[in-house]
C-alpha cells in the first residue's frame, strides 16, 4: 500500500476522514481532513475572500471547508487523482499518528502575523 502525502483520504470507522502530511519510512503521521481543508490558503480571510464569497453572508464559513472535502471524497471514491482508504487496512501497514488538531496543527501555508 503506498498513501500519497497531502492527497489520499483515509477514512476510520466513525466516518472522520484524515490526510497524511508527513512519512517517515514506517511511520505516517495523520490530521483531520476537514481541519486541513479549513486551513487552504484561498480561506485566509480578508478582502478577496469577503468579495469571493460574499454569497455566504449569514452562513457558516465551515461550508467552504466541507465542500472541499466532499469534492476529495467523491474523487477518492471514484479513483480519481487519490485514493480512499480504510483506516485499519492503512495501520496495518504503517506506524500511525495523530496530530492534535486543537493543540498544534497549522496548515504549512499559513503564516503568523508579526
Amino acid at each position: 500500500m503506498n498513501v500519497e502525502i497531502n492527497k489520499d483520504l483515509i477514512k476510520d470507522e466513525r466516518g472522520n476522514y484524515y490526510i497524511a502530511v508527513q512519512m517517515e519510512g514506517n511511520e505516517l503521521t495523520l490530521v483531520n481532513a476537514f481541519v486541513e481543508a479549513s486551513f487552504t490558503p484561498e480561506l485566509i480571510y480578508n478582502e478577496e475572500f469577503r468579495s469571493r464569497y460574499k454569497e455566504i453572508e449569514g452562513g457558516f464559513v465551515g461550508k467552504i471547508a466541507m465542500d472541499l472535502l466532499r469534492h476529495d471524497v467523491v474523487m477518492g471514491l471514484k479513483a480519481i487523482d487519490r485514493q480512499l482508504l480504510n483506516l485499519s487496512d492503512v495501520e496495518q501497514e504503517y506506524n500511525v499518528s495523530f496530530i492534535d488538531t486543537i493543540e498544534f496543527y497549522r496548515h504549512p501555508a499559513w503564516k503568523r502575523k508579526s
